[in-house]
């Protein structure tokens, strides 16, 4: 009985290698074995293969596993079972279900073997070694793999022909999807290996490229912008106050922008004392549509050389002006210079949970960062004209507004 028991355990730590390789393999950092394949690894090399093919590799676990089982059942139940039940007849009261009892106990240790042996112990070391144990197993599940290939290959049409009769499309979906990383910088932030500013900076990757401009832009009520019948005294006046490099210039009203004005350009004119027309110094002005989102309006930027785009509704009409600031800022916050002036914070958290937020700020960016719910009619309206719309008038000191059960004062 010695040797039947030596063989059940063969099978079962056979099964254990199976699926320890399976996960160690799937589950191994392809960066990592990538590395080691580059310096020379061959074993690497061959894991990384079947890491990026996992078709045809998971097949053949899958054929090893069940050919396993299929022969653990099998001869246990045909050798040792008999061994058993011969054993247990010899008990008069027991004779009767000797060869019940047989099998009973043959079952019962083959499944608790092939679970602790066979799938808990070599998958939890394949968790806590994946690389490791994948190089070491990549040689053989190769070999394996090519000599199972003509199995694998009828298994793999037999389940497309079933998929065809059930009226199904047999797929490759390995797409990863922006939930799937998602869930992997939670992750690592947890275990500690994302820092959470990181994990926050690919959070507002995500927002950003969803987001449209006109959530991020300055409205046009809130930019400084100079006209062409002003003086170069007048301007320089402006460029002083404002402390910005660059501002927007236009002709007759803010809605017919015809360039922007570089500090540097403007300083040279100012200092040749000559009157000159203000257009001939002006960059080329960029507009963006308002549907743009901020990944788009960013690329445009680069691609034109470009600091400000100028937003347009579907009429024509400026919104607002976004920088690549803005841009920059929506990815890692805020960023001040030594030219930044303090300001009043737009967005207050009070004592009592309730928020004190700027009426001038655009109601998608509230909605966004309180939990307003979102509304696409209302998504270039600022906050006070929101309410404004709700009361049907002007808004006073003291009037409410209630928006899915969120209560709006104005203070």
């Amino acid at each position: 009985m010695l040797s039947e028991l030596l063989i059940i355990l063969a099978l079962t730590l056979a099964n254990g290698f199976f699926s320890g390789s399976e996960l160690a393999i799937v589950s191994a950092r392809v960066g990592r074995l990538d590395a080691m394949a580059k310096g020379g690894s061959r074993p690497a090399r061959q894991a990384l293969n079947l890491a990026k093919n996992p078709d045809r590799f998971l097949a053949t676990v899958q054929v090893g596993i069940t050919l396993i089982g299929t022969f653990s059942a099998a001869f246990g139940g045909a050798r040792i079972g008999d061994i058993l039940a011969g054993w247990i007849a010899q008990v008069p009261a027991l004779e009767p279900h000797a060869e019940t009892l047989g099998l009973l106990i043959v079952v019962v240790v083959i499944t608790y073997l092939s679970l602790v042996l066979g799938e808990l112990v070599p998958k939890r070391l394949a968790i806590q070694n994946a690389e490791r144990l994948a190089v070491i197993a990549a040689p053989v599940m190769t070999v394996l793999s090519a000599l199972t290939r003509p199995i694998v290959g009828i298994l793999t049409l037999s389940v497309a022909g079933v998929m065809r009769v059930l009226g199904q499309r047999v797929t490759d979906d390995d797409a990863v999807t922006e939930e799937d990383i998602a869930y992997l910088v939670r992750e690592g932030t947890e275990s500690g290996v994302v820092e959470r500013e990181e994990a926050r900076i690919i959070e507002r990757v995500f927002r950003f490229t969803d987001r449209p401009v006109s959530a991020i832009m300055t409205p046009r009520t809130q930019f400084t912008a100079v006209s062409v019948d002003q003086s170069l005294s007048e301007v320089m006046d402006v460029f002083k106050a404002s402390r910005f490099s660059r501002l927007p210039l236009y002709e007759g009203t803010i809605d017919h922008v015809v360039g922007v004005l570089h500090v540097k350009d403007f300083i040279s004119a100012f200092a040749s004392g000559t009157d000159i027309d203000l257009r001939a110094i002006a960059r080329p002005p960029l507009f963006v549509v308002e549907s743009l989102h901020g990944d788009d309006v960013l690329f445009h930027l680069r691609q034109q050389g470009a600091q400000i785009a100028f937003v347009i509704d579907e009429y024509g009409q400026i919104m607002g002006l976004v920088t690549i600031e803005d841009l920059i800022e929506e990815l890692v916050g805020e960023i001040r210079d030594e030219f930044n002036r303090a300001e009043e914070p737009h967005y207050v958290k009070r004592e009592d949970g309730s928020w004190l937020i700027d009426g001038l700020e655009p109601y998608e960016k509230v909605a966004v960062r309180v939990g307003l719910p979102r509304d696409e009619e209302r998504r270039h309206t600022s906050l006070a004209g929101v309410i404004m719309d709700e009361l049907g008038r002007v808004a006073v000191v003291g009037d409410t507004v209630t928006l899915a059960e969120h209560v709006l004062e104005v203070v």
